[in-house]
């Protein structure tokens, strides 16, 4: 306030515009405008200023009343000073009332005195209102310009729409250029500060608006602020705003397809992507479709501009990554710097590169359990040193740390789970609460691949049986005279009452090929060889009939096999034992399974095993025998000499062996040792205790298997988790 005075003092009426604008908006401006009057003067009181012209009090009458005048009391000036501080900009504009602007030309204030924000509004204003003119009676004064006497000509109005003047100074103005005249790159300030005078050249009117840049920019820039709609640049953020609408119509066409392919696992490219393809690949024929089903995106994808469809495979390559990118942060977020196990596994690609795939199983703070695949690592090799740092190298842009693993699980290779040079052992080197358990259905596989190898009489069992299933499966002829021979025999014996009927029994069966992973399909495979055994010798026989046959050698071959002692003791004793350990892997493999019931289960198979060699030979061999005399196969004499085929054995008389004992001993004890061996050193105690151990705090029937002496060994086992716990004794 005090500063204002000293510029009224002082009659300087830009400083007071640009002071009292300043100070409406930004004080700080103020008070560095006026910094050399604030040194120079000492304040004075307004009512001893001296009068001022009509024209200058009436603009600070009028600048008074449009702007907010500072309080005079230091207290509540601090407050308006602090207030107008940290008011936001958009808050401090204020509509401009016509009535109270400057219009006379050479004594308004200029544009830039206004603060930004309502700079337009003003410009909008001024040209509301119009260029200045004097009333029709008004009388133009002469000017002395060397002998000749020349004044403004009011038709100059008429000739140019621009022109303002000036009665008190008499000259003449440019309104468009006094508006933008600070905006614009060109000329000077002749027709916006210092005014046109020169009557006697009036051809620079002219040439103002006509060669000069400055002028014409200014014109455009103000038909633009008053025509905003039909301005160029108006035109242009239309033009933007449809073509970014269209473009996100294309993006979200080509996302909804990615989205489902991914959801799918289906392919995204195809053979044939032409235009007259019959089918082009998956991703284009999704966008096809999307496009029949709603017009307007069949209108702007067909619009588009030829690279701008938004469907080339490196699109459909980005908007895949960036899918994962938000799969992958959703599970991370899901974690929340909590626990987790790993799951590995390697896998080569098409290319024959090796990859690392990841799986992570967490809790989520829903208590939910989540198993989420992470992503795939590219390996130069598999060695346990080079899978560690592509886990680690992947743990660390997700966020993750090895800190946090508190389980590891891994197939049965050296290099995942040795105990001197594995992967395993590499990270519980850091991290030793990173223990690792393998999966017992997969060890319980690894079990009866390791019996299968090894016990040669299983090995050739299992390539006789393979052998029959191809070439059952390998012809559709004899697939149909299969079933054909199957139905016949069900209906012979349903004649005879030997089965029931009812819903869902004696349903078609056929002979499937095993898995060389799956050990369930083998059970299944000869589960389905002992129910159409009968069916299957008819085959062979009728089949055998045709000597012209091509394949007659390998029928009679197969024949000679299933009709042989050996293969129907084989098949009943690997239908027994696979049976035991089929239960258990099914059992292992339910999403619901808890770790109690897991380990009673490979308990109850440990024993099942075990009172199967103590007790089963007798109801193995009466089986066996009742299956060769409904098939009138020849059963050897259990205590005559084993004999290998139809070859005698050599040396007979000092070391050969009694049927009983081969088929006893060589055969049924010596798998089931195996089978017992292997499970109890892949199912081992150390594994068992942890499990334990975690299964105390199951919630399930009122925390039954709770017990405060696992639970403290779980505390030892974890120290890491469990801190500040006191020592309990127990």
């Amino acid at each position: 306030d005090t500063n204002i005075r000293k510029c009224l003092y002082a009659k300087n009426l830009e400083r007071i515009a640009k002071v009292s604008f300043s100070l409406s908006f930004t004080v700080n401006c103020a008070y560095s405008s006026t910094a050399s009057c604030a040194a120079a003067a000492s304040p004075l009181d307004l009512s001893a200023t001296p009068p001022l012209p009509f024209h200058r009090s009436t603009t600070l009458l009028r600048m008074k009343k449009f702007f907010p005048v500072l309080s005079r009391d230091k207290s509540t000036s601090s407050v308006n000073l602090e207030a107008l501080e940290t008011q936001h900009p958009s808050e401090s504009i204020k509509v401009v009332d016509y009535e109270l602007l400057e219009t006379y030309p050479g004594i308004r204030p200029p544009i830039s005195s206004y603060h930004p924000h309502i700079q337009n509004e003003v410009r909008k204003a001024y040209l509301k209102i119009g260029r200045h003119q004097p009333p029709h009676n008004f009388v133009y004064p002469w000017s002395l310009k060397g002998n000749q006497r020349r004044r403004f000509g009011k038709n100059w109005f008429d000739l140019y729409d621009w022109i303002d003047y000036s009665e008190s100074k008499d000259l003449a103005f440019c309104l468009p250029c006094f508006l933008f005249k600070n905006v614009s790159k060109y000329g000077g300030d002749h027709f916006v500060t210092e005014g046109f005078s020169d009557w006697k050249n009036s051809q620079r009117l002219a040439n103002h608006a006509t060669s000069s840049n400055s002028h014409v920019d200014c014109v455009h820039m103000s038909y633009a602020l008053m025509n905003p709609n039909q301005s160029i640049k108006a035109a242009f953020v239309n033009q933007t705003k449809q073509m970014n609408f269209e473009y996100r119509v294309r993006v979200n066409t080509s996302l909804i397809a990615t989205k489902f392919l991914l959801r799918c696992g289906m392919p995204f490219r195809g053979s044939d992507e032409s235009f007259n393809s019959l089918f082009k690949e998956p991703f284009l024929e999704l966008v096809d479709i999307l496009k029949e089903i709603n017009p307007e995106i069949a209108n702007v994808i067909d619009c588009a501009p030829g690279n701008n469809f938004m469907t080339a495979p490196t699109i459909q390559k980005d908007l895949a990554a960036a899918c994962a990118c938000e799969i992958t942060q959703q599970i991370v977020c899901d974690i929340a710097d909590d626990v987790f196990c790993v799951l590995i596994d390697e896998s080569g690609d098409v290319a024959g590169k090796e990859q690392m795939i990841v799986v992570i199983r967490y809790v989520n703070s829903e208590g939910l359990v989540k198993e989420r695949f992470l992503g795939i690592v590219s390996v130069k090799e598999t060695s346990a040193k080079s899978l560690k740092e592509a886990l680690e190298k992947l743990l660390s842009i997700n966020g993750l740390s090895l800190s946090s693993i508190r389980g590891q699980g891994y197939d049965g290779a050296s290099n995942m789970r040795g105990k001197f040079g594995g992967l395993r052992t590499l990270i519980q080197n850091e991290n030793p609460s990173a223990y690792y358990v393998h999966c017992f259905a997969h060890q319980l596989q690894l079990a009866l691949v390791a019996c299968a190898k090894t016990h040669k009489d299983v090995s050739g069992f299992f390539d006789k049986v393979n052998m029959l299933v191809n070439f059952i499966r390998s012809s559709n002829k004899r697939q149909e005279l299969l079933r054909d021979k199957h139905v016949s025999q069900f209906a012979k014996l349903i004649e005879q009452g030997q089965i029931e009927t009812d819903s869902g029994l004696n349903q078609e069966s056929s002979i499937a090929r095993a898995g060389d992973t799956r050990w369930g399909s083998h059970f299944r495979t000869l589960t389905s060889l002992m129910t159409i055994y009968g069916a299957i010798i008819e085959v062979l026989e009728e089949v055998g009939k045709d000597t012209s046959f091509e394949k007659y050698g390998e029928t009679m071959l197969l024949l000679d096999v299933l009709q042989s002692f050996d293969f129907i003791f084989m098949l009943y004793m690997m239908v027994e034992i696979l049976g035991f350990t089929n239960d258990l892997s099914v059992a292992l493999q339910k999403r619901d399974q808890d770790l109690l019931n897991a380990l009673s289960l490979v308990k109850a198979t440990k024993e099942e095993l075990q009172e199967m060699r103590n007790d089963g030979w007798e109801e193995l061999i009466s089986k066996v025998m009742e299956i060769c005399n409904k098939h009138d196969i020849d059963m050897p004499d259990l205590d005559a000499p084993y004999v290998q085929g139809k070859k005698p054995r050599r040396h007979a008389t000092t070391s050969s062996v009694s049927n009983l004992h081969h088929y006893k001993h060589d055969c049924l004890f010596s798998v089931l040792d195996l089978q017992l061996h292997d499970v109890n050193a892949r199912f081992d105690e150390e594994n068992t205790e942890r499990l334990q151990c975690v299964s105390c705090l199951s919630p399930s029937s009122s925390f039954e298997a709770f017990d405060v002496k696992k639970l403290l060994r779980m505390v030892e086992l974890y120290p890491n988790d469990f801190v500040d716990v006191p020592k309990v004794v127990v």
